[in-house]
């Protein structure tokens, strides 16, 4: 039989593993590996009155805010041949919010590639980033592939091949 002691001290010793898993829970708690995640909705190439420029949205879909990121495009002439990557900075986006934003081209714009793109948090540490288009710009590469060669070969590429 248990001494009335031996029950506190039981009860005791119980309470204190049940105190030190709180405490030890609590020091772990989700705002610790919560994270903002940069997600490109949407992009494309726009061009008027001799402007032209590569445009979007992002979102926030973390529960932390974004401190800042980069998105890489690069543009392509008519016979799909790139031109020089242009690395376009974007600015906080607080959990949840939704961007709009517009990368400046130079030159005619006949078509682009989405090249990557990166964010970080207020320590400047990655975060995750993802193109929600690029399922669907997979899905596609077979034909603009074809389309690309087929444009290179109904325009010549250099004064060798003009002459012909």
């Amino acid at each position: 039989m248990k001494s009335r002691g031996s029950l506190s001290r039981s009860h005791a010793l119980r309470h204190c593993v049940y105190s030190a898993i709180l405490l030890a829970s609590s020091l772990f708690t989700p705002a610790l590996w919560a994270k903002g995640e940069a997600h490109l909705l949407f992009h494309m190439g726009l061009g008027a009155n001799g402007q032209f420029f590569v445009g979007g949205t992002l979102q926030n879909k973390g529960d932390q805010p974004v401190a800042g990121g980069y998105i890489a495009v690069l543009p392509l002439n008519d016979k799909c041949e790139p031109s020089k990557l242009v690395v376009h900075p974007f600015e906080s986006l607080a959990a949840g919010e939704k961007k709009e934003f517009r990368i400046p081209v130079d030159g005619p714009l006949s078509g682009y590639r989405l090249i990557g793109m990166g964010a970080y948090d207020d320590m400047g540490f990655p975060l995750s980033t993802q193109d929600e288009t690029a399922k669907i710009i997979k899905k596609r590469e077979p034909d603009e592939r074809k389309a690309c060669q087929n444009a290179r070969k109904a325009t010549p590429t250099t004064k060798t091949e003009a002459k012909k």
